[in-house]
């Protein structure tokens, strides 16, 4: 068998027909395919308004925009997640606030939000990290009355629920990525989802070129729009998500079964419904030595996120111009930030190979494999 890849995206014909008739239309960008997918996609989350963009990240840094950060802001941010999260956070001008994470979930510890909360705090970015949802309650509890908004991260979590309720609806602002490897895909691509209309139309805006109409700029913005080919992409792909997560389930429900008396499997929380973009398995003390094993018999597994994101090189140099443009903002900054959990989970946790077009062959030989690999550590 050839090697089995840690994710790879699944096309059908059905993508590629719908490609092919967006080719002939002539009519390749800012078209009704876009708006259409905007509305199921909206729909499919229980948002009241969604803007597609041309990936997750163009959704976050929209996102945090639209809701009005800035300069002189604060905004809290897990240290276990992809860079992006914190990176268009100083991409509008304000400052990242890096907190620790459950041990458990990997999702961001509302007891530590408290502790770093400030009077420049404007947002909060819980992480729906590898597809398990963050416990929001938690964190809006802690938030209490304050005018502190929530924008959550759902590049990993596309249709996963949180108490029954689907993530990307539950904070003033979800962000999505439809990146090959997410649970669906666009090619390359991103939306934003909300309730509230003032954000809605800002970021409608702020995605294309600050425009309210054609050329008729109210604000300053970037040219993030999706176009009507990956729209075209992102329409079946949706009608299928709860049928792709389906099948993620099932494969790491398998993992679980066969592989929880000789690692630590994932934990799930009792009020969460996971979709499974990425299946961590912990590993103390020997998560390399596992990889390499695992490599060698065709099973190509994954490290974590290499460091907590205030370990990040860059993280040291926000006053350094010739690495941040915005350097005249952060020429104060003193990062901190001790996370304990993330630091650990960076350094012993393991992806193993999961995508929705995955055969049971394959998942019989990651099983196979795992078992063999985690018995020999």
């Amino acid at each position: 068998m050839a090697l089995i890849p840690i994710s790879k995206p699944c096309i059908g014909e059905r993508e590629i027909l719908s490609v092919s008739e967006v080719l002939r239309s002539g009519k390749l960008a800012q078209g009704e395919l876009v708006e259409r997918f905007e509305r199921s996609f909206s729909s499919y989350v229980g948002s009241k308004y969604a803007i597609a963009v041309s990936n997750g990240t163009a959704a976050l840094h929209v996102a945090l925009i639209a809701m009005g950060v800035g300069p002189g802001d604060e905004v809290i941010v897990p240290s276990y997640t992809f860079f992006a999260t914190a990176s268009t956070v100083i991409l509008s001008g304000a400052r990242p606030v890096f907190v620790d994470v459950d041990p458990r979930t990997g999702t961001m510890d509302p007891k530590d939000v408290k502790r770093k909360i400030s009077g420049r705090t404007k947002a909060v970015v819980p992480v729906h990290i590898h597809g398990h949802p963050a416990d929001l309650d938690a964190i809006g509890e802690v938030l209490g009355e304050r005018e502190i908004l929530i924008l959550e991260d759902c590049a990993q979590a596309h249709g996963a629920l949180y108490k029954g309720r689907k993530v990307g609806a539950i904070g003033e602002v979800g962000a999505f990525s439809f990146y090959p490897t997410k649970n669906m895909t666009t090619g390359e691509g991103g939306i934003i989802t909300t309730n509230d209309e003032e954000i809605y139309l800002r970021a409608r805006a702020i995605r294309d070129q600050g425009q309210i109409s054609k050329y008729e700029h109210h604000f300053i913005g970037f040219n993030y729009r999706m176009t009507e080919i990956n729209a075209a992409i992102g329409l079946v792909q949706l009608e299928r998500l709860d049928e792709f997560n389906r099948r993620r389930k099932e494969i790491a429900s398998i993992y679980t079964e066969e592989l929880s008396d000789l690692v630590e499997t994932p934990y799930v929380a009792e009020w969460a419904d996971p979709v499974w973009h990425l299946y961590p398995v912990r590993v103390r003390g020997k998560r390399d030595k596992a990889l390499k094993l695992l490599a060698e018999e065709g099973v190509m597994a994954r490290a974590a996120y290499p460091m907590p994101l205030q370990e990040q090189p860059v993280i040291s140099k926000l006053k350094d111009r010739y690495h941040n443009f915005l350097s005249t903002l952060f020429e104060d900054l003193e990062i901190s930030g001790d996370t304990p959990n993330a630091k650990a989970l960076c350094e012993e946790i393991l992806y193993l190979p999961l995508y929705h077009c995955m055969t049971d062959e394959e998942v019989e030989k990651v099983v196979e494999v795992a078992k063999s690999v985690f018995r020999s550590l």
